[in-house]
């Protein structure tokens, strides 16, 4: 083989480990965009991708979970049979008709609810319920709730690199169960780097382009 020939094949090698490390470096902190399982820029992910179920406050009084439609209730003594989410007016109807009186919702258990995480859970009683919205309080102290200022423009595309066996690969979220899957269940062994420029809405009315964590992190302190 020639010497020119040798130099090229050297040129073309050298190109190939740049663009693979431009793609995602694996020590986690020497690349800013970079993260690992308990990164702040993973944990505010996981909190964007969280279950937002703060759409039936009115019902249920907390943004961790929402309650699973058709459900019996009564408002104020009123029953009622909320079918679909436009019946929660309602509920606001009744609400509204004595503005300092104290409003109640009792619920014909057991009723299924919407978790934070995307499972589901039977309940059974009130008690159980407070004790769960009890649990959201202490979500939201710990800085540990749903973040709903910020809502993602889907897909996005992930790097993920495996330590243990140093293979990388690529994962498409397309929605925000998705986007809290992978977070939450990101192992030891695994470091990963968000592929952008990534569209963001905040407020529900402001597009804003993402070109690194530094900015999604302080969009999220800005909004929230």
């Amino acid at each position: 083989m020639s010497s020119i020939a040798k130099k090229s094949l050297v040129y073309l090698f050298l190109i190939l480990i740049i663009s693979c490390q431009q793609e995602i470096d694996v020590n986690e902190g020497s690349d800013p965009n970079t993260n690992n399982n308990n990164s702040e820029t993973t944990n505010y992910y996981k909190r964007v991708g969280m279950y937002n179920g703060s759409f039936d406050d009115l019902l249920d009084n907390t943004s961790c979970f929402s309650v699973q439609l058709p459900v019996s209730l009564k408002a104020n003594g009123i029953a009622l049979n909320i079918i679909n989410t436009t019946d929660y007016q309602l509920v606001e109807n009744i609400f509204n008709q004595f503005p300092f009186d104290v409003d109640v919702i009792e619920f014909n258990f057991p009723i299924t609810i919407i978790n934070y995480d995307y499972t589901q859970s039977t309940i059974t009683s009130q008690e159980q319920l407070n004790n769960l919205a009890n649990s959201c309080g202490d979500l939201i102290s710990s800085n540990l709730n749903a973040i709903t200022c910020v809502d993602l423009v889907y897909p996005i595309t992930i790097s993920l690199f495996n330590i243990s066996n140093d293979q990388t690969s690529n994962v498409i979220i397309k929605n925000d169960q998705e986007l809290f899957g992978f977070t939450n269940t990101l192992s030891d062994q695994q470091v990963y780097s968000v592929q952008y420029p990534i569209n963001a809405i905040v407020n529900n009315n402001i597009s804003i382009e993402v070109i690194n964590d530094s900015q999604f992190k302080s969009i999220i302190s800005n909004c929230n």
